[in-house]
C-alpha cells in the first residue's frame, strides 16, 4: 500500500476512534453477505432464465455441446435403452411381441424415424433444453465444488492467513458471477453447469477463512456477539437476494441480479484488501492498546505462528508475547485426532441438520410471488409479498445478536460454562424447531423458526472457534463441507418427503446427537503436533 494512503487511513481511524477488530468484523460480515448472494443468485433467477428460453430457441440441427445432450435424452431410442439397462424391461427375440404396451413394429418405426424427426423440426424446445433434471443439475453443480474446497481453504487460511484466501475466494466468485448471463445465453445449461462448479470451488473457502480470521481478532469475551454477527450474515444475504429478484428485476432483465451482486463483491474486495489484515501484528492501523487487549483476551490456547504477512507490521516481542511467537514453522494439522473426535462429529451432525432445513429458500419466494400474480396483483402486492418472505431472515439475524450477547453474559458471569452455554443454545434450536413443525399451519408459527435459527448461530456455528482456535478454519472446513451434503440431495428431496415420519425421526435423531455431545471446550487436538527435528 502507498505510504500516503496508509497514513490517510490511519488518521481516519484514529479520528473516528474505530476499533480495528470491529472493522474486520464488518468486512467479514459483508463477505458472508456477498457469498450468499452469489450462491443464491442463480437459484432465485432460474425460473426467469427458463422463461426467456421460451422466446429464444436453439436450431435443432445445430450440433454441439449445447443441444446434443438435450436432443439425445429426449429420443425414443435413448429412453428405451435406459429402461433396458436399468433392468426395467427385457428384449424379446419375438419381433412381433409388444413391449411396454407398444407393438414391436410401431416401436421400430419410432426409433428408426428419430433421426429424421430431428432434422424435420427447426427448433429444440425449451422443455428439452431446460428439463427439470437439467435445472436440478445446474443448481447441484455449485455444491459439488463448494464441498471440495472447504477443507483446503481452511488449511490454507491457517498457513498463509485468512485475508488473501477470503479475498481471492470472493473476487474469483464475483468475476464468474458477472460472466454468468453471457454463459447462459451463449453456451446453454451445460456450460452453465461447468461455470457453477467453478463458482462453488471458488466460494468453498469462504467460511473457513472467516473462522481463521475471527480466531485471531475476536476476544473470547466478545465472541458470542461479534462472531455470531458475522457468521449469521447469510440471513442478510438471503434477504437482499429476495429483494433483488422480487423487486428489482423485471421478467426480461434477470441478468441485472448477477451484475449487481458481482459488482458489489468486487467493490468489497478493494476495501477489504486496503484495510484488513490476517492478524493484529500485521495491521498498520491498529493502536497499541487495542493490540495488547486482543492478545490478552484471545484464547490462551491460540498459537500465533509466523506467517507470510507478518513482515507488514511489527513482530511480537517480549515475555508477555512469548506464547504468540513460540513457533517458527506452521503446525501440522492433527487429522487423525480431528476425524476421531466425538465433538467434531456432533458438530457435523448439527451442521448437516441445519443445511437440511435450508433447502426451500428459492422455492418459497417463487411460490408466494406466483400466488400473488395468479390473483391479478400489482407492484405493491408483489412488494408486500417479498417483504413478508424476507422479514423472517432479518428477524433471525437480530435474534442471533440477542442470543450471542446472552451467551457472552452467561459465560462472563460464570452462570454457565462455555460448553453448557453452547448446549443450551443447541437445545433451544431443537425445541423451537419442534414447536415450529407442530404449529406450522398456525398464525405466528414462524416466530419459532426465527428463534431456532438465532440460537443456532450463537451455539453450533461458534464451535470451531471454541474447540480449536489454532485449527478453527480446518474444523469449520470439515463440518461445513460434510454438513453441505444435503444440498447435493436437493433433487431427491421430494422423494424423501414421501415418508415424513421416518424423515422427521431421522432429523430429530441427528439434532439430539449434536445437542448432547457438542463441546465448547478446547480440544486436545488443538495443540500442534511436534515437528520432526533435523536428522
Amino acid at each position: 500500500m502507498l505510504p500516503v494512503v496508509e497514513q490517510s487511513l490511519s488518521n481516519l481511524f484514529i479520528y473516528l476512534e474505530v476499533r480495528q477488530r470491529v472493522v474486520l468484523c464488518c468486512f467479514t460480515l459483508l463477505a458472508i453477505i456477498n457469498a450468499y448472494t452469489m450462491r443464491l443468485c442463480l437459484d432465485f433467477s432460474l425460473n426467469r432464465i427458463v422463461l426467456e428460453c421460451d422466446d429464444v430457441r436453439a436450431p435443432k440441427n445445430l450440433s454441439g455441446w449445447r443441444t446434443d445432450p438435450a436432443q439425445q435424452v429426449n429420443q425414443p431410442a435413448f429412453q428405451s435403452d435406459r429402461r433396458l439397462k436399468a433392468g426395467k424391461a427385457q428384449r424379446n427375440a419375438d419381433s412381433g411381441r409388444a413391449i411396454w404396451g407398444i407393438s414391436r413394429p410401431l416401436l421400430d418405426s419410432l426409433t428408426k424415424s428419430a433421426p429424421a424427426q430431428k432434422t424435420s423440426q427447426e427448433t429444440i424446445t425449451c422443455a428439452e433444453l431446460w428439463s427439470r433434471e437439467t435445472q436440478s443439475m445446474v443448481v447441484v453443480s455449485f455444491y459439488v465444488g463448494y464441498i471440495l474446497t472447504h477443507v483446503p481453504g481452511g488449511r490454507l487460511s491457517e498457513q498463509y492467513g485468512g485475508k488473501w484466501v477470503l479475498g481471492v475466494s470472493i473476487l474469483t466468485s464475483a468475476v464468474l458471477t458477472l460472466l454468468t448471463p453471457a454463459v447462459v445465453r451463449q453456451g446453454g445449461p451445460y456450460f452453465l453447469m461447468g461455470l457453477r462448479l467453478l463458482v462453488g470451488l471458488c466460494e468453498g473457502p469462504c467460511f473457513p477463512a472467516v473462522c481463521a480470521l475471527l480466531s485471531q481478532w475476536v476476544p473470547e469475551e466478545e465472541r458470542g456477539l461479534l462472531a455470531t454477527c458475522v457468521l449469521s450474515g447469510g440471513e442478510i444475504g438471503i434477504t437482499l437476494m429476495q429483494l433483488v429478484t422480487g423487486l428489482v428485476m423485471a421478467e426480461q432483465d434477470w441478468p441485472v441480479a448477477f451484475y449487481l451482486v458481482g459488482s458489489g463483491a468486487m467493490l468489497w474486495f478493494l476495501g477489504f484488501t486496503l484495510v484488513c489484515y490476517s492478524k493484529p501484528d500485521s495491521c498498520p492501523f491498529i493502536q497499541d492498546d487495542e493490540r495488547a487487549y486482543i492478545k490478552s483476551h484471545i484464547s490462551n490456547d491460540l498459537l500465533v505462528s509466523s506467517n507470510r504477512e507478518i513482515a507488514v507490521g511489527e513482530a511480537p516481542a517480549g515475555e508477555e508475547n512469548a506464547r504468540h511467537a513460540g513457533a517458527t514453522e506452521e503446525p501440522a494439522a492433527p487429522w487423525r485426532s480431528m476425524l476421531t473426535s466425538g465433538p467434531v462429529w456432533a458438530l457435523i451432525s448439527a451442521s448437516f441438520q441445519h443445511n437440511w432445513s435450508s433447502q426451500n429458500l428459492p422455492r418459497e419466494l417463487q411460490t408466494v410471488l406466483d400466488e400473488v400474480r395468479t390473483k391479478g396483483s400489482n407492484v405493491w402486492d408483489e412488494v408486500c409479498a417479498t417483504v413478508t418472505v424476507a422479514a423472517p431472515h432479518i428477524g433471525t439475524w437480530l435474534a442471533s445478536l440477542s442470543t450471542g450477547s446472552l451467551s457472552d453474559l452467561l459465560i462472563a458471569q460464570r452462570i454457565l460454562s462455555r460448553t453448557q452455554t453452547r448446549r443450551l443454545m443447541s437445545w433451544l434450536v431443537f425445541l423451537c424447531g419442534s414447536m415450529y413443525m407442530l404449529q406450522m399451519e398456525a398464525n405466528g408459527a414462524r416466530i419459532w423458526s426465527v428463534l431456532a435459527m438465532g440460537a443456532y448461530y450463537a451455539g453450533i456455528k461458534l464451535l470451531p472457534l471454541d474447540m480449536s482456535p489454532n485449527f478453527a478454519g480446518t474444523v469449520m472446513g470439515i463440518s461445513g463441507g460434510l454438513g453441505a451434503i444435503p444440498s447435493l440431495l436437493m433433487p431427491y428431496a421430494q422423494y424423501l418427503q414421501v415418508e415424513p415420519k421416518l424423515v422427521g425421526s431421522l432429523r430429530a435423531t441427528l439434532w439430539i446427537i449434536g445437542a448432547s455431545y457438542i463441546s465448547g471446550d478446547v480440544q486436545a487436538f488443538n495443540q500442534p503436533l511436534p515437528q520432526p527435528g533435523p536428522q
